[in-house]
């Protein structure tokens, strides 16, 4: 009889393994066989890095820099400069290296093993590998993404707010910004989401990875990367394009059963932007406090989960950002997007929560303001 067992080794499911005190008898359960490769433009906010850094961790694997980030919209571009605002990293690598963490500290992690199913008893778990082998446990994590085993095990319904996402490594394009900033493009105003840029290098070579992120199903994503490559002189056709699907959190909807809890994609991540890897450490450094406290007074009834999340800062960004895809990608977007330029200082706070540091309450005053002054000029313009 194990304390825990943790079903999915990525970001959500290392982290969660990594916050759980020492002596815990915890095992990770992997489907597949590390270094496993992960489709994720691989943005990695530095607030993640600093959880990890409390660890002693640092991010031992090639990666890029980030220090801006652009967001392009209805003609405009707003840059926002934050030094050190983050990493951009290959998750084969990234993962794996944080799976050699995780092993380091004790913890076995037993990969090439996907779990088939689940059985939810008063006083256990048992956990039914594809292998034939049945593992039991006090509490099961399922951190096992959007089309994971847990999640549907415990009879959750299928997310409604869901996206999908393609994405693709090319060269450099002469239109590109400085390999130091991750571009948003939003230009397009009939799709709900955007294209991206973000800097990254593979095998030594630097790349950009490049893809189109799209609330919903009723549009073609790939249709829309042909264009959005076409348009900087590039054929889709001369690249390999991977596609997956991204889950969003809902604010309201259950995270938990007894003696089973959702971190990471399995939970749900910002559905505005699709960020999750930086979310998914959050949630496992969340988590592993949380099981610890419950696992030490046998109170595996995990009720208090969701709100737990959500009175800490990874369910309130979460939150806000749910609030600000509802805002942007509606019937107002036009209106929103005329405010952008007036409203920076908002931008810069976002990007340094992105970043990890704090907000003074000086700054909160000054974005309040400028949010202020632009929805009375907004009034103004519409009488």
């Amino acid at each position: 009889m194990h304390d825990a067992i943790i079903v999915g080794g990525g970001p959500a499911g290392l982290s969660t393994a990594l916050h759980l005190p020492p002596g815990t008898d915890v095992v990770v359960l992997e489907a597949k066989r590390y270094p496993r490769d992960k489709i994720c433009a691989g943005g990695v906010g530095a607030r993640a890095l600093a959880i990890l850094g409390k660890l002693g961790i640092t991010v031992d694997c090639p990666h890029v820099p980030l220090d801006a980030i652009a967001l392009r919209y209805a003609g405009e571009t707003a840059i926002v400069r934050e030094p050190g605002l983050g990493v951009v990293v290959r998750r084969i690598e990234f993962d794996h290296m944080l799976a050699g963490c995780v092993a380091a500290r004790g913890v076995p992690i037993r990969d090439g093993c996907p779990v088939a199913a689940l059985d939810v008893a008063d006083d256990h778990v048992r956990v039914f590998c594809e292998s034939g082998e049945v593992l039991r446990a006090r509490a099961v994590i399922g951190a096992d993404g959007v089309s994971g085993i847990v999640r549907r095990a415990i009879g959750f319904p299928q997310s409604e707010l869901r996206a999908q996402v393609v994405e693709l490594d090319t060269p450099a394009s002469p239109l590109d910004l400085p390999r130091d900033t991750a571009v948003f493009d939003f230009t397009a105003g009939d799709l709900a989401g955007y294209a991206w840029d973000f800097p990254t290098i593979s095998g030594g070579t630097e790349l950009v990875c490049r893809g189109v992120y799209a609330l919903g199903s009723t549009d073609s994503p790939r249709a829309r990367v042909a264009q959005y490559l076409a348009a900087r002189g590039m054929n889709a056709a001369d690249f390999k394009l991977k596609q997956y699907a991204e889950r969003g959190y809902e604010p309201g909807t259950p995270l938990s059963v007894p003696r089973v809890l959702l971190v990471g994609e399995a939970a749900g991540i910002d559905i505005a932007t699709g960020e999750g890897i930086a979310q998914a450490i959050e949630y496992g450094a969340l988590a592993g406090a949380y099981l610890s406290r419950a696992l030490a007074s046998n109170d595996l009834g995990f009720a208090s989960w969701r709100g737990h999340v959500a009175r800490h800062h990874v369910g309130w960004q979460l939150w806000i950002r749910h609030a600000c895809a509802r805002a942007f990608y509606g019937a107002h977007r036009p209106a929103v997007e005329r405010l952008l330029p007036r409203v920076s200082a908002l931008l810069q706070m976002g990007v340094r929560d992105f970043a990890g540091k704090p907000l003074s309450g000086l700054a909160l005053a000054h974005g309040a303001g400028q949010v202020i002054r632009a929805l009375v000029a907004e009034s103004a313009r519409d009488r």
